[in-house]
């Protein structure tokens, strides 16, 4: 679970011609599911969306906002209606080419309109001519948001306990129940909604901007809508037949181990930290005997500290190296005793969840898709020699308990082929989505090129990959794009003291 490209990653932390020649995408045998989504767009009688002007935060530009009206369960035209929010920042040149830049959220669970800054700056260049078209997937955002409120800051306690608090899942589920039909928030949805919106408002093909789990929504269309998309970039992609929680536990053991050989072949932490690795098995010997208290902000009294739940933070701290190298200097506190940097830390992650992913979509896509596929064989191999365990999977299983799941089409998890040009943006120390994520990936996609960014982490945006995209979407093509020309970046400096660090 991820967020947005240039923003902190609090959890595990999301993205994505002229008229011309078209990408051919492969076809679907006849009767499959992507051949009958592509059999309902084309007979579907024709969507309507009514764009007015409307002020979108810190996007200097006006915009156009609307809703797509749709019916939460597809077999159910005449029940329960969903508003798809809209918005579309116009090309700032004055006149637009046919095919938009459409950023595909992560979490799951962001929603894409309130990033129109981010994303209006981040391609300035391409903007100039083409439209950026933002959708809320529906169950976030402007499109129902499925929200779950996991935080408790009158009840703190259980948030250092638990990732995802049972109770407060329980909860959620059946507070939302009562307005949802939560096994209707699938990426197959959405990706019928987002073809919706692209006949709506008269678009060509979509150049699709995609990262970590908007990576499995972009999959997800480009076998539905073959023909509707013209480039599609996916950044730290995450393999639609992967069970992401599952592997959570050694790609954290990787990333972990890369952080304490940095810091050892760096003169001041090394300086700083001499004794590292052993300062951390110490703090989880220390964490597995429940010797570790915790005393809450503003509060008195103490509450026991969890060694699963305080892996899991330094595991989302790991997806980065600007927040990785943060982790010596917290281990080295941990060990000396003050445990409230961690704290603060982790009720700081939970708050942040609770506002930055509609929880209620994450769990309908992730039951769904990833933990319905869990073998408890696997787990046990994949828990083994690790710090963090079982712990996330577990969690995330006990949320899925009493979740609503929706049913798969056979063929759902198969991984997609496709001749569509498609850009892979990988970081190389990136503790979410491991490298060899892209190559299981990339191998279904004949029209690719790959970008391994040494030095980075997931979903980063550099000045160096951002040319290239430009070139990418101008041209259409991957023809000429050298994977290889982005010079690796050297760490930030590793945080010593409070306050010295990136």
């Amino acid at each position: 679970m991820t967020f947005r490209p240039l923003r902190p990653c609090t959890i595990v932390a999301s993205l994505l011609i002229a008229a011309g020649t078209a990408a051919a995408g492969d076809g679907f045998p006849p009767g499959s599911a992507a051949d009958n989504n592509l059999r309902e767009s084309t007979a579907d009688p024709a969507p309507t969306i009514v764009l007015s002007p409307c002020t979108l935060p810190d996007v200097a530009q006006a915009a156009r906002c609307g809703v797509l009206v749709v019916p939460e369960n597809p077999d159910r035209p005449d029940g329960r209606q969903l508003s798809i929010g809209v918005a579309v920042v116009p090309a700032s040149g004055g006149q637009a080419l046919s095919d938009p830049i459409v950023p595909l959220m992560g979490g799951p669970g962001e929603d894409a309109i309130s990033a129109a800054a981010l994303y209006a700056d981040q391609f300035a260049s391409l903007h100039r001519d083409r439209d950026l078209l933002l959708v809320d997937q529906r169950g976030t955002g402007r499109s129902g948001a499925l929200r779950c409120g996991l935080h408790s800051a009158g009840e703190p306690a259980p948030n250092l306990r638990d990732f995802f608090p049972p109770a407060a899942v329980t909860r959620c589920e059946r507070r939302l129940r009562t307005r949802a039909d939560l096994t209707q928030y699938t990426y197959a949805h959405f990706a019928s909604d987002l073809e919706r919106v692209r006949k709506a408002l008269g678009y060509g093909r979509l150049n699709l901007f995609a990262g970590s789990y908007g990576t499995r929504a972009a999959q997800v269309y480009l076998r539905a809508y073959p023909n509707s998309v013209r480039t599609a970039y996916l950044g730290s992609v995450v393999p639609i037949d992967v069970v992401t929680p599952l592997v959570m536990a050694k790609t954290a053991q990787e990333a972990l181990e890369d952080t304490f050989s940095a810091c050892a072949a760096d003169s001041a932490c090394r300086a700083a930290f001499p004794d590292l690795r052993d300062e951390f098995a110490r703090i989880l010997a220390r964490l597995d005997a429940g010797e570790v208290r915790a005393i809450l902000p503003g509060r008195t009294g103490t509450v026991p500290m969890q060694r699963g739940r305080v892996v899991e933070w330094f595991r989302s701290l790991l997806y980065r190296p600007k927040s990785a190298a943060r982790l010596p200097w917290l281990i080295h506190q941990a060990h000396e005793g003050d445990w409230s940097p961690i704290v603060e830390g982790i009720l700081s992650q939970a708050q942040g969840m609770d506002s930055a992913i509609s929880l209620g979509l994450f769990f309908s896509i992730t039951c769904a898709e990833d933990m319905a596929f869990l073998d408890e064989k696997d787990i046990v191999a994949q828990s083994r020699d690790t710090a963090l365990g079982d712990y996330r999977v577990r969690q995330q299983q006990v949320a899925c308990k009493p979740w609503p799941k929706a049913s798969l089409p056979a063929e759902y998890r198969t991984p997609v082929r496709s001749s569509v040009p498609v850009m892979f943006v990988s970081g190389d120390i990136d503790g979410g989505s491991p490298l060899w994520f892209t190559d299981r990936v990339a191998k279904g996609f004949s029209d690719r090129v790959q970008v391994v960014q040494g030095g980075r982490g997931h979903t980063q945006w550099t000045e160096c990959v951002g040319q290239l995209y430009e070139r990418f979407v101008r041209t259409g093509a991957t023809r000429g794009l050298d994977g290889s020309s982005c010079k690796a970046m050297p760490r930030p400096p590793f945080e010593t003291r409070r306050g010295n660090g990136p």
